[in-house]
C-alpha cells in the first residue's frame, strides 16, 4: 500500500480546491426552505429495515423533522412493536416562521407525549443536543447545508446514526477521515425521490445514507467478474496520473492489482479487507507524487483527466491482494 505523506492540507473537499459544475446547488444552501427536502416513506423503510436488530431496546433520537408529517416519524411509529424500540423522540424546526417554537414528541409502549420546545429546534442549539445526548440512534434527514455539522455533531456525542446527505460528502476532509478511520460508511442504498416542502417532487441521483451500523451487505466483497486481460481499451490510464478509469464499481476487474479510479458510488459497496483507499483524486499531487505523470501539461488541474476532459471526483483505490512490494514505501500489506 502507498504510505501517506504527511501534508498541510487544509481542504474540505473538491469545493475547496475548484468549483465543479455537478452539485453546486447543495454547496450553496442555507438553512431555507430551498434546502429542504423530505425523504419518501418507501425510500427510508428500504435502508431501515436491513438495520432492523440494531433498534432492540434502543432510544431513537429524529431531529430536524416536520413533526407528525415527518416519514422518519412515521416509520418509526409504525414499526415500534416490531423494533422493540425502548423511546422514539421527534423534534421538529418551523422553517417558515422566525418566532415559532418547535416540538419535542416522545413515544414509548406506555404513552406519547408532545411538549413544546424553548427554542425553534435547531438541532445546533444546547437544547437539542441535549435531546440528542439521550438516544441512541441518531436517523434523520438534515437540510444538506448542514450536513457536516450534524455529523460532527453526533460523533462528538459518539452517537450511533443513519443520516442523509450528499455522496459527494464523503470527500469532505472531516468525513473521509472518518472513512479513513472506520468511523463511517455509506448505508446499503442510495436515496433518489424527495418532497419538497411545497409538496412536489424532487428526483436527484447523489444522495445517500451515511452510517456507523453494520448490515449484512457490509461483510461481502464486491463481486468481481470483468477482467483486464484483452480488454485494456475498456479501462483507460487518465492523462495526468498512472491509474486507469473503472466507470463502475460493477466494472472492476477481477485480474488487476494496480491503482485504479471509481467514481462515488464505490463506497456504496466497499468492503475495507477487499480494496484499500489511497485517496481523492485532488489529493495526488501531495499524498502520492509518483503516480503523476510528469509530461502532462495541463498542471493546473488536480482531478483525474481522461482524454483531455476532467473527470467528475475519484476515489483511487487499489486491490489489498496481490500488491507488489515498492522500495521507498513502507506499510506493505
Amino acid at each position: 500500500m502507498f504510505q501517506t505523506k504527511p501534508t498541510e492540507s487544509t481542504s474540505q473537499g473538491w469545493m475547496a480546491n475548484k468549483e465543479k459544475k455537478q452539485n453546486v446547488y447543495f454547496m450553496k444552501a442555507k438553512y431555507e426552505v430551498d434546502d429542504e427536502f423530505y425523504t419518501n416513506y418507501h425510500e427510508i423503510k428500504k435502508e431501515l429495515d436491513d438495520y432492523k436488530s440494531h433498534f432492540k431496546g434502543k432510544i431513537v433520537v429524529c431531529p430536524c423533522n416536520d413533526g407528525k408529517k415527518s416519514n422518519f416519524y412515521h416509520y418509526f411509529k409504525l414499526n415500534f412493536k416490531e423494533l422493540e424500540l425502548q423511546k422514539l423522540i421527534t423534534t421538529t424546526f418551523n422553517i417558515n416562521d422566525q418566532n415559532a417554537k418547535g416540538t419535542k414528541i416522545e413515544i414509548t409502549t406506555k404513552e406519547k407525549k408532545e411538549t413544546q420546545l424553548h427554542g425553534r429546534g435547531d438541532f445546533r442549539s444546547d437544547e437539542i443536543r441535549e435531546i440528542i445526548a439521550q438516544g441512541d440512534i441518531i436517523v434523520t434527514n438534515p437540510p444538506f447545508s448542514l450536513f457536516r455539522d450534524l455529523i460532527e455533531i453526533v460523533e462528538s456525542e459518539k452517537k450511533k446514526f443513519l443520516i442523509v446527505g450528499g455522496t459527494y460528502s464523503i470527500t469532505y476532509k472531516m468525513i473521509f477521515e472518518l472513512y479513513e478511520k472506520g468511523k463511517i460508511w455509506l448505508g446499503n442504498n442510495q436515496v433518489n425521490i424527495f418532497t419538497r416542502p411545497d409538496g412536489t417532487k424532487k428526483r436527484f441521483s447523489n444522495i445517500s445514507w451515511f452510517t456507523n451500523l453494520k448490515s449484512i451487505k457490509h461483510l461481502e466483497p464486491i463481486k468481481l467478474t470483468k477482467r483486464y486481460k484483452n480488454n485494456e481499451h475498456k479501462y483507460p490510464e487518465y492523462d495526468n496520473y498512472k491509474a486507469i478509469e473503472v466507470t463502475s464499481y460493477k466494472d472492476i476487474p477481477i485480474d488487476y492489482y494496480g491503482i485504479i479510479g471509481v467514481p462515488l458510488t464505490f463506497f456504496l459497496r466497499h468492503n475495507p479487507a477487499q480494496f484499500n483507499i489511497l485517496g481523492c483524486d485532488f489529493q495526488i499531487k501531495e499524498k502520492y507524487p509518483e503516480l503523476v505523470k510528469q509530461d502532462f501539461t495541463q498542471s493546473n488541474t488536480k482531478s483525474a483527466v481522461l482524454n483531455g476532459q476532467e473527470m467528475f471526483t475519484r476515489i483511487i483505490v487499489q486491490r489489498k491482494n496481490g500488491l507488489m512490494p515498492r522500495i521507498k514505501l513502507q506499510n506493505q500489506f
